[in-house]
């Protein structure tokens, strides 16, 4: 089991105290936010209006599924402390310094792992493109 010793119980204490406050945060928001998915008479009368009701629902679901997928990340962490693994890298095992898990308190990987992480999903993303460039059909032949 792996300790905290590279946070200071001030910094672990200001952590937690930051993920539960967003969390809770996001989770009053969805509570409030309820009463903007019900579609009025009003706005079932005409076919435009209805359409761009539905069009503000469809984005706002997706948002709300993102703060849902955000709240999960946030659980994820505060349970990380209760086994004293928060604050160290998935991959590597190292610590994730102060000041990255200030600005996001659910990192997962340290600075140098998440580098990695995102040159090899630019990479998947540019070989996925290039195959698809070169199956392009050549309309000049």
């Amino acid at each position: 089991m792996k300790r905290f010793n590279h946070l200071t119980i001030k910094q672990l204490k200001e952590l937690k105290e930051k993920i539960i406050a967003e969390r809770d945060r996001i989770l009053e928001s969805h509570k409030i936010n309820d009463e903007k998915f019900y579609i009025s008479k009003e706005d079932q009368s005409d076919e435009v209006d209805l359409a761009s009701t539905d069009y503000e629902n469809s984005h706002m679901l997706r948002l709300r599924n993102r703060e849902i997928f955000y709240v999960r990340k946030l659980n994820n962490a505060l349970k990380k402390f209760s086994v004293e693994e928060y604050g160290f890298c998935e991959e590597c095992g190292a610590e994730i310094k102060f000041q990255r898990l200030l600005a996001r308190p659910t990192a997962e990987l340290c600075i140098l792992c998440k580098e990695e992480s995102e040159r090899d999903e630019q990479n998947n993303v540019m070989a996925a493109r290039s195959k698809s460039y070169s199956d392009a059909v050549n309309l000049a032949q």
